[in-house]
């Protein structure tokens, strides 16, 4: 009899080691591209994380108890109308605690300079009009009002005919970071960085080296923080090297 609730071991595995952050980022940006092509992954991640959540609001104790006592019952319990086996709600709790663990003792420190330093760029000036860039503008009170997916959708559009233009790759890149990518913000700000014209080219190179930096790839950030020409990256460059 098939079980439509049924998640493999070892896509657990991988559930665990996102929600747990111990992807690193090539791994997690292959994993969330993964989810986005395959419509049954996502539905399979979305249940676990349901139930992690689930666990997690529920006391420790209580559960524990419920599992003693149903290893004399049938093996499966019922969470929100959906059956699971008990294995699985025994693996979260694993989850839970060693998750609880690494958090309490294995805080980034480069997650936390990325936090202390990042803010994200305001934006330029919409003025709109008759502006023959009016679709540019347009996006960019979005990305002002912070919705960030809406201004890279419609930046994106553009971009298919002007891959060249400097301004439109720096705030791809600004919308990537602000929205948590910053794989795909660090190709963006690449091309300003590698372009001698570029009007943003300090701003790019500060904020490449942040992503570098939420990334974990610590080098790459100092690569990309010595090109940017300010007060603020020679300041966070030093707290990296201390």
């Amino acid at each position: 009899m098939n079980d439509s609730s049924y998640i493999s071991q070892e896509r657990q595995e991988t559930f665990e080691r996102y929600l747990m952050a111990q992807m690193d980022h090539r791994e997690r940006s292959q994993f969330l591209e993964n989810l986005e092509q395959d419509a049954q992954l996502m539905q399979e991640f979305k249940e676990f994380k349901a139930l992690f959540h689930s666990v997690e609001e529920a006391s420790l104790r209580e559960q524990m108890e419920s599992f003693h006592t149903g290893l004399e019952s049938p093996s499966k319990k019922t969470i929100k109308g959906r059956t699971f086996p008990i294995y699985k709600i025994a693996a979260v709790i694993t989850v839970l605690v060693a998750m609880g663990l690494w958090l309490l003792y294995q805080k980034n420190p480069n997650e936390k300079l990325y936090q202390e330093y990042f803010t994200a760029d305001p934006g330029l000036p919409t003025v709109m009009g008759n502006s023959s860039n009016y679709n540019f503008y347009e996006a960019m009170v979005d990305y002002k009002q912070g919705h960030y997916k809406t201004a890279i959708t419609k930046w994106e559009q553009l971009w298919a005919q002007k891959k060249d233009n400097d301004t439109l790759n720096y705030f791809l890149g600004s919308a990537y970071l602000a929205d948590g990518e910053a794989t795909k913000a660090i190709s963006f700000f690449d091309l300003v960085v590698e372009d001698d014209n570029a009007s943003f080219k300090n701003e790019a190179a500060f904020y490449q080296g942040l992503a570098h930096l939420k990334n974990g790839d610590t080098h790459a950030a100092l690569k990309s923080l010595e090109k940017a020409k300010d007060e603020k990256s020679r300041e966070l460059i030093k707290k990296l090297k201390d």
